[in-house]
């Protein structure tokens, strides 16, 4: 029978092959790109809610250009191109060239190593991102709307988009942006970042940006920036050994912890806790609120050492458990619920974080949630806790309406009462032979 087992040499061969191989991939890996910025959202967090994550109408980049279900959006890209065109000071070759020169930075801002070739991705950036620019120049200045614009005159095309430009995988860098929008005339009245802001204000209720103060990368990085404090607060958890939580809002009012919704500050980060009360900024929860949310957090996952977004989540979750808590944060004005159903809220809420950390060098709150339950622990705030348990059964069981009410106030009065005439006949059974009710045994 012949020996079929490779020889010494042959298999030398093959092992040197494999090498090669190995080596010439290795020395192919294009260098690490310092402009990343725009990320496919990892798998992990995409299974939690798909939809959060995907355009409905409109693609903006390379990521989803090629979908079906999203090319009827391209003339109407094409009509906003048409007008933008319109009110430049440069005709659409000079602003061809400008994508042209910025290529290879462009490329170097995705994650993934585009296949589009040269003209194809020109043309779909150009294209992507002048209706982006335009977009926000009608919503400024309304005069600037056509007729029947395809967007503004249909609420929900509006909403759609609006939807979709808070993607992080449906942008372009923001440079572009604001290099296009710098070829109109309007730049000199006012800037892409505070028409950026208008665009967004009325829904993330964030506070503006000055285009000196802070670089972003594209529009999930500039909706972020609205929401972070105006100062620097990277280290603020380093001491915090642990990862520790705090217990829901319900448990915590137990306790004897006021809530207060904190004022003079337009970062919802800003979260205190002094002398028993936890001061939070205003939060209004409504239809946009997964999707920015669930997008910062996944681009502070891709891209960010410090989880601002991230933790204040977590904070969230941690104080909401049930639509009690809900009911707490909004007595106090620390949430506004623009979604009406409380359960929704919860569910909206304690879903937000999840497969994202549990670094505590990460988590801005630990701090917080350490003060907050070291200060339930005490002997005197477990019995406040104490009492208002009693007081929360009391309201739920016996005085959940008048009639009840009025039964525990009469049986209270008849034992009262009873009592009080025990105590007579015991007076009048000993009264005139006093000594022996007194005397003492001997």
């Amino acid at each position: 029978m012949a020996d079929t087992q490779p020889s010494a040499t042959d298999m030398s061969q093959t092992v040197k092959e494999v090498a090669i191989t190995i080596t010439t991939k290795m020395n192919n890996l294009p260098p690490a790109s310092t402009e990343c910025c725009i990320y496919r959202v990892p798998e992990k967090l995409r299974r939690a809610n798909a939809e959060a994550y995907t355009p409905q109408v409109i693609s903006i980049g390379p990521f989803h250009h090629d979908k079906t279900e999203l090319q009827s959006s391209e003339e109407i890209k094409l009509r906003y191109l048409k007008g933008f065109l319109r009110r430049i000071r440069a005709d659409l070759l000079a602003c061809t060239r400008m994508i042209r020169e910025s290529e290879d930075r462009i490329r170097q801002c995705y994650q993934e190593n585009l296949t589009q070739g040269s003209d194809e991705l020109v043309e779909m950036i150009l294209v992507d991102a002048v209706f982006v620019v335009e977009l926000f120049i009608r919503n400024h200045y309304p005069e600037h709307r056509d007729e029947n614009d395809e967007i503004y005159s249909k609420q929900w095309m509006s909403n759609g988009v609006f939807h979709d430009i808070l993607l992080l995988e449906n942008q372009v860098p923001f440079f572009v942006l604001e290099n296009l929008y710098n070829l109109t005339a309007l730049r000199t009245t006012v800037t892409f970042f505070k028409l950026s802001y208008e665009y967004f204000k009325e829904v993330l209720h964030g506070h503006e940006l000055a285009s000196t103060r802070v670089q972003v990368k594209h529009l999930v990085d500039y909706v972020r920036a609205l929401q972070l404090p105006l100062f620097a607060r990277g280290v603020m958890s380093k001491l915090v050994k642990k990862f520790e939580l705090t217990r829901s809002a319900k448990e915590l009012k137990e306790a004897g912890v006021k809530f207060r919704r904190g004022e003079g500050t337009s970062s919802v980060l800003d979260v205190v806790f002094k002398d028993g009360t936890l001061e939070m900024p205003r939060v209004v929860v409504h239809e946009w609120t997964e999707v920015y949310f669930r997008n910062m957090i996944a681009y502070e996952q891709c891209h960010h050492e410090y989880k601002y977004i991230s933790s204040y989540a977590i904070l969230m979750d941690s104080l909401i458990n049930m639509p009690e808590d809900i009911d707490i944060l909004i007595g106090c004005g620390i949430l506004e619920n623009q979604l009406g159903s409380t359960d929704a809220v919860a569910s909206l809420i304690n879903g937000m974080y999840k497969e994202t950390m549990r670094d505590s060098s990460k988590f801005l709150y630990s701090s917080q949630c350490e003060s907050l339950n070291m200060y339930g622990r005490t002997r005197w705030h477990r019995m406040k806790a104490a009492w208002y348990q009693w007081r929360v059964i009391l309201k739920r069981d016996y005085f959940s309406n008048p009639w009840s009410g009025v039964s525990v106030v009469t049986a209270v009065v008849l034992v009262v009462l009873t009592l009080v005439q025990t105590a007579c006949s015991f007076l009048d059974f000993y009264a005139g032979d006093a000594w022996r009710l007194f005397r003492r045994r001997k």
